[in-house]
Order: structure tokens, then C-alpha cells, then sequence
């Protein structure tokens, strides 16, 4: 993911965490019906005609947390949500399959987010990723992503008796690797891992490898376990729509209310939303970056240009997350990985990354099998039909397995880009970032836009309603 995550430092170099090297990533999850209404302020007593001290349009992770934030500070606070459920790219499908799973973000990323409160306050059990493989080929061996050898050159370090070459120009990476002479079926894991989690390195600036390649000519020398590291990625067993719960509980919410058009002036809001128009002495837009550069809210009078610019610079990464389940565990007797595993990933197919999305459910005897890909060969998978979505996620299982007769029970996919709440999954590593939370007037606030993990989106969601409240008392 591009947002705050911090990445572990070793040797001089900027390394990828684990959650990089196993070619995992994230995005969604939802489904807690709160105040549902069939027309303005049904189940809200007055909402119609009330001047609220605060609207929050969005009900994913980012508008939750700003109205909570809001709501805990003794505000009078509206959160109108277009779907018929909260969370947004935060998904928990509880109908598909025998299990919860999760059609959007599924991982927890890091051991001190703040995602922890709301795991901890709830008492939820979590799943690291610790069992986790990878091989550039079919004919690979299987290599642990906790072990050196994921740094290792499979032919050997290439010759560069003048050093590693700074990239040229606009060079991409994979220009730059052929000029070091590194073609594909000599890429340390650490390295291949890049392309699953981003854009491919035909498309990637030849700064997003360098310092991956020459950490991993500074590590030949090392074998066995790496040392331990803090950062982790967890699943939340059950469901992560879960942690929602604390942040929605007791807001008015509004659900089926798509909001078309925003009036404002300073210290005033006029939101107009498919179920009627409300008041609010300020506004937190908690949106997809990709819903405001679509043009799908007309502000009046419209934003300032620089505003207006920004959103049109977000761009969203291509993500394809196939979920199969399996009636009985995938991994037959004496295959080389454990079968509890937790990520098996063969960087020659597409799609490359297998996450087990149910070890450690209790009482579950079957096994769903996440499949996972970003970047332009994802959307060559998204062109596709269904059908051959799963046949291709299918395909990598059986071949990961040594099991071609091997048959899923139940199969899901989701295209967030044909989302019209969403327009993606999130940011890819060219979208504008900075720049785009300026408020209007110290009336209109933002949230959310170009966030890609749950934490940060409820910390963009707090700043935000903290800078309202500053506001709010300056009135």
C-alpha cells in the first residue's frame, strides 16, 4: 500500500516489509445496518429541519471516524451514507460463503495502528500471517518469506564490476533491470514481490527497485531466519466489519442517501442527498478520492481550482481479489508447506498471490483461498468474464496444490471500479497525495480520498473532525 505505513530500515537501504515480500494486499468491509430510512429523516426525529453542527457524507472507516470523533465531543451530528450498509470498501460478505469473508480490506497491518482499539475494546481474535512461501516458477523450490534466501539471486548476483548505475531519465524499472543485466527468472523474491502489491516494473519508475536490488546484493552472504520484526498483517477472525461497531454505535445515519449537490458559505452547509435536504453549520466529505474526481457531488459555488485539480491527479490502482472456498483443506498429505499455511504465492501466474482467508476460523472444516493481484495484469484479469476470473484464480491453486482435479464449492469477485460509491480499490503510486485535505472556509472538511488501509482512513477521519471541532469553537 502507498499511505503512512512505515517501512523497516536494514542496511542503508529502504526495504519492503514482510507483507511486501509475500505479495499480499488490502482493501474492504461492512454490513452493520443501523438507521435505515426509505425517506428524509425517517428514524431521525426532526433531522429535516434541525441545523446540525456537523454532516458526514460517508459511512466508510473515515466517515465513522470523524463522526465519532464529533459525536464523543457533544456535536449534533448526521452521517448520510449512499449504500444500504456502512463500511464502504470495507466488505464482510456474510451470505456467499459458509463463512464471513471479505470482499474489500481484509488486513490489519501493522501491530500499533489504531485499529488495535477497536480489536482490543471488542476482545476479537486475530490471525497473523506467519506461514508464508513464494517461488518465481511452478518448477521453483518453495522459499519461507522469514528466511534470507527471499533476498537470494537464483543465477547468482549479476556482474557490475562499476556498481550498482543510478536510473536514467524517465527509465522504468524494467529498462533499468535489463541494463544491470537481472531479467525476470533471476529476481530475488524480496524483488518479484514488488510487481503483486503495485504496478508492474514496465510501468513503475526505476527508483521504486534500486534500493530493493541493492539491499538484496548486500545480503548474498546471509542465510537462515531473518530476525523477528514488529510489523505484522492480521485477519480478524469473523469478520472485520466487526471494529465498525464502536464507531457507529448510537450516530444518526442515514442509509440510501446519495448526496448530489453541497451549498456552502462559511460557517453554513446545504446538503441535498437523494432522500432530502439537511443543514449543518460544517461538512466532513469522507469519500473515495475516485467519487470526487468523477464529478458525482456539485459543489455550489464550486471549489477553488487547486481543489478541483487535485482530484482530478488521484489515480487508483487496478486490484483483482478472487475468493474461493474449498470444501476441505487445499494442501494434500506431504506437500511441502505446512497446512495451516497462511500465503503461497507463484509469481509467474496470474493471478500470482494465494492468501488462506479462513485458517484459524474454529469449528470450519472447509478452506477459502484468496487470490490476489494489482496493477495492469490485475486488469487483465478484470477484463475478463467471471467465470474466467475463477478459472484462471483456480488454475494457480491447483497448480500451487499439485491438485488439478481439485474443484471450489463456492466462488466471489468484486470490480471496485465499477463501483459507482467507490471507483476503485485504492490509490495506486501515482495518485496524488499531499495537498488534498486544505479545508474550505474552515466549513467544509475532508477525509478519507487516498487512503488504503482501515487505520488510515479513521485517522484521516479524525484529523478531520478535529479540525471541525477547532472550528466549530472559534464560532
Amino acid at each position: 500500500m502507498y499511505d503512512d505505513d512505515s517501512t523497516p530500515a536494514m542496511s542503508s537501504a529502504r526495504l519492503p516489509s514482510r507483507r511486501a515480500v509475500l505479495a499480499v494486499g488490502a482493501a474492504g468491509a461492512a454490513g452493520l445496518a443501523l438507521t435505515a430510512a426509505a425517506r428524509p429523516g425517517r428514524g431521525i426525529p426532526g433531522s429535516y429541519h434541525r441545523m446540525w453542527d456537523a454532516i458526514v457524507i460517508g459511512a466508510g472507516a473515515s466517515g465513522l471516524g470523524a463522526a465519532r470523533v464529533l459525536a464523543d465531543a457533544g456535536k449534533r451530528v448526521l452521517v448520510l451514507e449512499a449504500r444500504d450498509r456502512i463500511g464502504g470498501r470495507m466488505w464482510t460478505d456474510r451470505d456467499s460463503m459458509s463463512i464471513p469473508v471479505e470482499r474489500g480490506a481484509e488486513l490489519v497491518h501493522g501491530t500499533t495502528v489504531s485499529t488495535w482499539e477497536l480489536i482490543d475494546e471488542l476482545g476479537l481474535s486475530t490471525r497473523r500471517q506467519t506461514t508464508v512461501f513464494g517461488r518465481l516458477r511452478p518448477d521453483s523450490p518453495w522459499i519461507d518469506a522469514f528466511d534470507f534466501e527471499v533476498w537470494r539471486f537464483p543465477l547468482g548476483a549479476p556482474p557490475l564490476p562499476g556498481g550498482l548505475p543510478d536510473p536514467v531519465g524517465g527509465e522504468t524499472a524494467l529498462a533499468w533491470l535489463e541494463r544491470i543485466g537481472l531479467p525476470p527468472e533471476n529476481y530475488p523474491i524480496s524483488l518479484a514481490a514488488i510487481e503483486v502489491d503495485s504496478e508492474q516494473f514496465d510501468v513503475l519508475p526505476a527508483w521504486f527497485v534500486v534500493d530493493t536490488v541493492a539491499a538484496a546484493l548486500e545480503m548474498q552472504e546471509l542465510s537462515g531466519p531473518m530476525p523477528p520484526e514488529e510489523y505484522g498483517d492480521y485477519r480478524v477472525i469473523g469478520g472485520y466489519d466487526q471494529v465498525l461497531q464502536p464507531l457507529a454505535a448510537g450516530l444518526a445515519l442515514l442509509h440510501g442517501a446519495r448526496v448530489h449537490t453541497v451549498e456552502h458559505r462559511p460557517g453554513r452547509v446545504d446538503v441535498h442527498s437523494a432522500l432530502g435536504s439537511f443543514k449543518a453549520k460544517s461538512l466532513v466529505v469522507a469519500l473515495p478520492g475516485g467519487v470526487l474526481k468523477h464529478g458525482d457531488i456539485t459543489f455550489d459555488p464550486q471549489l477553488p481550482a487547486d481543489k478541483r485539480d487535485g482530484f482530478q491527479e488521484i489515480e487508483y490502482l487496478p486490484v483483482f481479489k478472487g475468493i474461493l472456498e474449498f470444501a476441505q483443506p487445499v494442501l494434500p498429505a506431504g506437500h511441502p508447506l505446512p497446512r495451516a499455511w497462511d500465503i503461497m504465492t507463484t509469481f509467474s501466474k496470474n493471478p500470482p498471490s494465494l492468501w488462506n482467508g479462513s485458517v484459524g476460523t474454529p469449528g470450519y472444516d472447509g478452506e477459502v483461498v484468496v487470490a490476489w493481484m494489482t496493477g495492469g495484469r490485475a486488469q487483465e484479469l478484470l477484463d475478463l468474464s467471471e467465470a474466467e476470473r475463477f478459472q484462471a484464480a483456480l488454475d494457480n491453486i491447483r497448480t500451487a496444490v499439485g491438485d488439478h482435479g481439485l474443484q471450489y464449492v463456492n466462488a466471489s469477485t468484486y470490480d471496485w471500479s465499477k463501483d459507482e460509491f467507490a471507483r476503485g480499490a485504492y490509490p495506486g503510486p501515482f495518485s496524488r497525495r499531499s495537498g488534498l485535505n486544505a479545508p474550505i472556509e474552515d466549513t467544509i472538511f475532508w477525509a478519507g480520498m487516498v487512503t488504503s488501509t482501515i487505520h488510515s482512513s479513521r485517522n484521516s477521519g479524525v484529523a478531520a473532525a478535529n479540525a471541525a471541532l477547532t472550528a466549530l469553537a472559534a464560532r
